[in-house]
């Protein structure tokens, strides 16, 4: 059984999409440095530069959440924009 019948309203099915992009905003926020921290953690520990490549880790992972985030912000509004289009009468 689906909880999105078909025929079911356009407004619902974007609202619920967007929703969900904009929940993943959080995870990307916290997994990016923490992903780039254990990653430069593990190779301060191979070349001995501790904590450089740690440092760097985390701002690489803070620069790979933005970008990340920027591409869903903006196909969030891509789809509400389209959305808009679609009710639109056309003449």
């Amino acid at each position: 059984m689906s909880l999105m019948k078909p025929g079911s309203d356009n407004k619902s099915r974007r609202d619920i999409r967007q929703i969900g992009l904009y929940t993943a905003v959080p995870g990307l926020l916290l997994a990016g440095p923490l992903i780039g921290y254990g990653i430069g953690w593990w190779f301060d520990g191979k070349f001995g530069t501790s904590p450089y490549l740690s440092a760097l880790g985390v701002l690489l992972g803070i620069a790979a959440a933005g970008i990340e985030i920027y591409g869903l912000v903006k196909k969030a509004s891509s789809s509400e924009n389209n959305s808009d289009n679609d009710t639109e009468p056309r003449t």
